[in-house]
């Protein structure tokens, strides 16, 4: 791969990439989600879920401190209705998208010269949809480990998620990039040591990682 002005921001000898998942590697929409709990009759669902605030009840889900069963029966008794654990899931499913294949090639192309890691705050739910399509299947290949937020019972922004990363991957701070979509995970990371880029205003992983001519 050739150089990109990309790394030109930041003056460390940049040797591993630590991703995000939703927004980042996986297109979502969060006001799907939003748009389909409102449809079967939670009005105000928006308080219950949204990126930048999340109730206590989706932080101990992405933390793994309560199981899905848990997590659907709160939502239950949050909205007063009766759902089927059916119809929970696809509505909290709703925001994932689709799984870009120039991802999947940017992903591959930067594994030959760097080694990339996966960090996400998700849960069993959003996990277990993603599994179930061969393209996500394809994009976890690339990685060369993993890190899911209610299996290491940690989550972003909090310092400890990235400092367990760079211990159990055995990296170094000053030579890992982070690249997430969440300002305040952004944040988290550079308090942890790591360089740290925040993905926004429409860019895209293909977009920052584009070969020079």
């Amino acid at each position: 791969m050739k150089k990109n002005n990309f790394f030109d921001a930041f003056n460390n000898d940049i040797r591993n990439i630590i991703f995000d998942l939703g927004g980042v590697i996986i297109n979502v929409d969060y006001h799907k989600t939003e748009n389909a709990f409102k449809n079967l009759g939670i009005s105000e669902f928006d308080k219950i879920f949204s990126q930048v605030q999340q109730s206590k009840i989706v932080d101990n889900f992405e933390v793994g401190n309560i199981t899905p069963e848990q997590f659907r029966e709160n939502l239950r008794q949050m909205c007063g209705i009766f759902l089927t654990d059916e119809i929970i899931d696809k509505a909290w499913n709703a925001m994932i998208l689709d799984f870009p294949a120039g991802r999947i090639a940017t992903l591959e192309k930067l594994g030959q010269k760097y080694k990339i890691f996966l960090l996400s705050n998700t849960n069993k739910i959003h996990i277990d949809y993603c599994m179930s399509n061969i393209d996500f299947e394809k994009i976890k290949s690339k990685f060369d480990k993993v890190y899911l937020s209610h299996e290491i019972h940690l989550r972003k922004p909090d310092t400890q998620i990235y400092e367990f990363v760079l211990q159990d991957a055995r990296l170094q701070a000053s030579q890992t990039l982070f690249i997430d979509d969440t300002a305040k995970n952004v944040d988290g990371a550079r308090l942890a040591g790591l360089n740290a880029y925040h993905l926004a205003n429409g860019e895209t992983v293909e977009d920052i990682f584009a070969e020079n001519d």
